[in-house]
């Protein structure tokens, strides 16, 4: 009974531990997007309260990291802050906007419906990015080509972000129909869980050959999917 007593209390001490250093780092990074005015703060979508537990284990390492949209630059500022270590990309359709030229940041001039263009963006980069965010024009072939051409240059145990997923359900971003970024990434859902209903074990250890070799490159790579409100976290495995 003492063994159980104390092991619970410990379960709760390290639940309780883990929630206080996750408030930390959301002030922190909360703080700083306040800060450079990105819209991602908690004064408007609040993205930085989940962005807190996902981009920690980043934050102090040498990652590669890449953004879809500048704007007028407060978001380079956020990231700027945030991933000290950090060799960060951004991309835009034009600078027209922008008000932060960075001299550490690499700005990129494409159009994020162009996969040649994002093509030539991964390949001047480098590819090989950590995460990927796209906060671009939000529509669905802007968020669905870029996925699809960007994916494959995000490496094992990276982050694929699509932010604004409500546009999904506005016609003036062409959503609202069945072929919306919301549907695409309801098809992901299938498409993770393909090896599990073909083998009836959810592990991708010790396939057959005939299986392994015949999966899609999603059946194959991706980890997970996570869902928040207008947010899409897809883990590559």
């Amino acid at each position: 009974m003492k063994k159980i007593i104390l092991c619970c209390f410990f379960a709760l001490l390290f639940f309780v531990l883990g929630a206080l250093n996750h408030c930390e780092e959301y002030r922190h990074l909360d703080g700083l997007a306040l800060q450079s005015g990105a819209d991602k703060a908690s004064n408007y979508h609040n993205y930085t309260e989940v962005y807190a537990q996902y981009f920690a284990p980043f934050k102090e390492r040498p990652i590669k990291f890449l953004e879809i949209g500048i704007f007028q630059g407060n978001s380079v500022k956020l990231w700027e802050s945030y991933f000290a270590q950090a060799d960060l990309h951004f991309i835009d359709i034009t600078f027209a906007a922008v008000q932060y030229f960075s001299k550490r940041s690499h700005y990129h001039l494409a159009n994020q419906e162009n996969p040649l263009d994002l093509e030539i963006v991964a390949r001047e980069a480098g590819g090989n990015f950590d995460i990927i965010l796209d906060d671009g024009g939000h529509t669905m072939n802007m968020q669905i080509v870029s996925f699809q051409t960007l994916f494959p240059h995000l490496k094992s145990g990276g982050m694929y972000i699509i932010e604004d997923l409500h546009t999904s359900y506005w016609p003036s971003h062409g959503g609202g129909g069945d072929k919306t970024t919301i549907s695409f990434l309801k098809g992901l859902i299938d498409e993770l869980n393909f090896v599990g209903n073909h083998t009836t074990r959810a592990s991708h250890r010790n396939l057959e050959p005939s299986l392994l070799n015949s999966l899609s490159q999603y059946q194959r790579e991706i980890a997970s999917i996570h869902f928040y409100d207008s947010l899409a976290i897809i883990i590559k495995r």
